[in-house]
């Protein structure tokens, strides 16, 4: 097992202008969140990324929109009185696994009362999406591994484009039980060994000139999780202000573990996973 944290570096970019290290600070303290992660249980459990959105191009309305964000639904079906035997997940490397099946009642129960960023107010004033029909089959289901093939519950409503899909797995396949805090943006690939990780983050371009920036990044392990930090060493400027575009360039760092990443999570210097995927792929 590794020990509470350790620390490598990449090779040095450059000296940061104005003097300081061209490092940054590893990022111990995003192992916290994690320090229970069990990395190295099977299955192991699901960290979700994703949220309950309609399989087809969206809603119909802005307020049928926002009653889906707001997880206001109404049900106006008969729901199935038996669950499946089983559920399966299975992610894009071909890893699988089987779990007993929630019922169709515990899948819209759970969908109605799904974390919501909404504000009561905006939920208050639409009206609910009616559910008018279920079946039960699969569906795209994003986690920090990959999109994941899932036995999920399709609900048909009124007011939503296609079917909104919920896993049918139960709440104890998935970390803490629900959705995890996900790092919009940042990613990540792993080296065919696990020993090396390049992650991808939106930063300044690699142009020379004041515009651009180089980075140089930092890892800190546990063995639940792996942190990686990222230090912008902006470009120096040779003469006066310069008007720079505000558009973002994909950047990333490289750094190299202690060990094996194995079923530890990926996360960024804030503590929030990202997807990890293997090294032949941006993303899974």
């Amino acid at each position: 097992m590794l020990g509470s944290a350790a620390l490598v570096l990449l090779a040095a970019c450059g000296a940061v202008p104005g003097g300081g290290s061209a490092y940054p600070s590893p990022p111990t303290s995003a192992l916290a969140a994690w320090q229970t992660f069990p990395a190295t249980q099977v299955p192991r459990p699901i960290i979700l990324f994703w949220d309950v959105r309609p399989t087809g191009a969206g809603y119909t309305s802005g307020d049928g929109k926002i009653a889906g964000f707001c997880n206001k639904y109404s049900l106006n079906v008969a729901l199935p009185a038996e669950a499946p035997g089983r559920a399966i997940a299975t992610w894009p490397d071909g890893t699988s696994a089987t779990y007993p099946a929630i019922s169709a009642s515990d899948a819209f129960f759970a969908m109605s009362h799904a974390t919501t960023a909404m504000q009561s107010q905006d939920c208050a004033r639409v009206a609910s999406l009616n559910v008018t029909g279920v079946r039960f089959g699969t569906a795209q289901i994003a986690t920090d591994r990959g999109t994941a093939t899932m036995s999920a519950w399709l609900f048909a409503a009124t007011g939503a484009n296609g079917e909104l899909p919920y896993p049918a797995l139960p709440r104890s396949a998935f970390w803490n039980g629900s959705l995890t805090n996900l790092s919009l943006g940042d990613g990540a690939t792993v080296s065919p060994d696990g020993r090396t990780v390049t992650f991808r983050f939106t930063g300044a371009p690699a142009t020379a000139g004041p515009c651009g920036a180089d980075y140089s990044g930092a890892v800190a392990e546990s063995s639940s999780a792996v942190a990686v930090a990222v230090l912008a060493i902006p470009h120096e400027s040779s003469g006066g202000p310069v008007a720079c575009t505000a558009i973002g360039a994909i950047r990333s760092v490289t750094v190299k573990l202690a060990g094996a990443l194995g079923g530890r999570v990926v996360v960024n210097a804030s503590g929030e996973a990202v997807e990890a995927c293997p090294a032949d792929r941006a993303s899974c």
